[in-house]
């Protein structure tokens, strides 16, 4: 019997150790993050767009502050795609994921990122420009769609 009670808490133990998200439970709690940055450029060369249950918050900067001040865009961020970013995460399997692949902005290809916060813990993985990270591909597709709807930002 004491067998079966000690078996049944370490299952329950482990099962409550998953992070996985579910839009469902705590909306607030996720924030992704998304960027791009170039090493040999001129002008804006790292966008980053931030996206949570209620913005999405984009932002694009330059090595010369001076000549280029940042610029921010900010919209309400809409439930539908909030619902198709939040359900293409899990959190437990991205954290597997390496914080770097392949050779991101090797000969000034560009490098890009996704950064998944849920609650106080959070992952950045940086990968090779317009490349993906396999497994998370629909991810990167709706952040990146999320980023380029504020091509028009000034």
């Amino acid at each position: 019997m004491k067998k079966m009670i000690l078996s049944a808490l370490m299952l329950a133990g482990l099962v409550s150790c998953q992070q996985d998200f579910n839009p469902g439970t705590n909306g607030s709690s996720l924030t992704v993050r998304s960027g791009t940055s170039f090493g040999m450029c001129v002008g804006y060369c790292r966008q980053e767009v931030v996206i949570d249950n209620k913005n999405t918050v984009f932002t694009k900067t330059s090595r010369e502050a001076d000549k280029n001040p940042p610029v921010t865009c900010e919209k309400q961020t809409d439930s539908g795609t909030w619902n198709e970013i939040a359900t293409k995460v899990n959190f437990d399997a991205f954290q597997k994921i390496p914080e770097t692949l392949g050779c991101p902005d090797c000969a000034d290809g560009g490098a890009e990122y996704v950064e998944i916060q849920l609650n106080d813990s959070r992952h950045r993985v940086t990968f090779e420009y317009n490349k993906t990270i396999p497994g998370f591909e629909d991810l990167v597709t709706a952040v990146r769609q999320q980023r380029n709807a504020f091509a028009d930002c000034k």
